[in-house]
């Protein structure tokens, strides 16, 4: 139930530009059970922030990231399947601890406590998005490239599952898996953007929020890099 925005520029630019857009998509995507960003800093490596409350309401937040000039940024607000996951290790972006990359993930991921054992001494919460984020880590990545690591990912934790691997080099990576929240990626200005649907089956994230967005496609399981 959550929405994705990631976003990566030909040049720095501030957080402050997209915030507009970020509120719109949790306001309109219904989302507001906590949020995060991570942004690639110019030392090459990415930062964090979350915080559990709404992005519309949270002003230090919005204060304290507005002048972060990065070329890269994921945004996540969440709207978690299960409302007992509610918690700052459940709220994502999800970042590497050296800081080499970000991941985020939506949908309901319907094998995650199968898994859930295997990942159990490094995990602090109790959604299943934490455990795909080990999953990656720890497992698919040194194994696999981006792109087939997102896939295999899915096929190996089923459900719905959009998945963005966000890495401070190299490509970013999108994955679309989720049919009733699908991912789109777009131009916006000198930008590549990809963002989830809000939830609706017509073009509301288009003519509500990225009015001129150019080169619009729809991403399928068939991983696509940003």
């Amino acid at each position: 139930m959550c929405e994705i925005l990631a976003i990566r520029w030909a040049q720095p630019r501030s957080f402050g530009e997209i915030l507009p857009w970020a509120i719109e998509l949790e306001k309109l995507g219904i989302a507001g059970f906590g949020w995060g960003a991570a942004w690639r800093t110019i030392e090459g490596h990415f930062e964090i922030y979350k915080s559990l409350g709404r992005l519309q309401d949270d002003t230090s937040g919005q204060e304290q990231l507005r002048d972060v000039h990065a070329d890269r940024f994921l945004v996540h607000l969440r709207r978690p399947s299960m409302l007992s996951t509610v918690q700052e290790a459940d709220t994502q972006p999800f970042l590497a601890a050296d800081g080499s990359f970000a991941f985020s993930h939506n949908g309901l991921l319907e094998r995650s406590e199968d898994l859930r054992p295997r990942f159990a001494e490094h995990l602090q919460g109790a959604g299943d998005s934490e455990v795909a984020f080990q999953l990656l880590s720890r497992e698919l990545l040194p194994a696999l490239a981006p792109g087939e690591a997102l896939a295999d990912l899915h096929r190996q934790m089923g459900g719905e599952a959009n998945l963005v691997y966000f890495p401070a080099t190299g490509d970013p990576w999108i994955y679309g898996g989720h049919r009733t929240n699908p991912m789109w990626t777009f131009r916006i200005g000198d930008g590549h953007a990809a963002a989830t649907a809000l939830h609706s089956a017509d073009d509301s994230l288009f003519r509500l929020i990225f009015a001129a967005a150019e080169e619009r496609r729809p991403v399928g399981e068939t991983p696509v890099y940003l």
